[in-house]
């Protein structure tokens, strides 16, 4: 016959047992809840970053080229351009930024030349790009993968020597 003792000691090793599954599906919900907030984190950012990126790579252009009236939006072959004209040389250039096939896309060509929609150089994909210039302000917005994003850039206009 068992004694007192030995129950005792099946009752504790169970316990024990089962206070340790316990633990491990304590530890092992809260490992799988970390890796879905890390990911859903992670993919956040990302799309921020694209959109941020898009936006201001746009915004770099415009201010290194804001001259007075040499930006302009135009509709070439049926799609929206932002218009950035240069001189170098006594030789005008346009610089296009514009979307095409989900692609930000960026074409360097001289005036003489034709525009060229499938000839630019691809930047980045995003969704949508829509862009205005009202007064002296130009307004961008797109989006990347559904989340939208936009930016208003002032622009100089008109002659400032005077």
């Amino acid at each position: 016959m068992k004694s007192q003792n030995e129950k005792q000691h099946t009752i504790d090793i169970l316990f024990v047992l089962a206070l340790f599954c316990v633990f491990t599906l304590s530890a092992l919900a809260v490992v799988y809840i970390g890796s879905r907030v890390y990911s859903s984190t992670v993919d956040t950012m990302d799309i921020n970053f694209h959109n941020h990126v898009a936006i201001d790579y746009i915004t770099e252009k415009v201010h290194q080229n804001d001259d007075g009236n040499n930006i302009e939006i135009q509709i070439k072959d049926n799609i929206e351009v932002l218009s950035i004209h240069k001189t170098y040389n006594s030789k005008t250039y346009t610089t296009y930024i514009y979307l095409y096939d989900n692609q930000l896309k960026e074409l360097f060509i001289s005036d003489e030349e034709s525009f060229q929609k499938d000839a630019g150089e691809n930047i980045m994909q995003i969704d949508s790009l829509s862009m205005k210039i009202n007064q002296n302000l130009l307004s961008i917005s797109l989006s990347i993968n559904n989340k939208s994003h936009e930016s208003y850039i002032s622009l100089m206009k008109g002659d400032l020597s005077s």
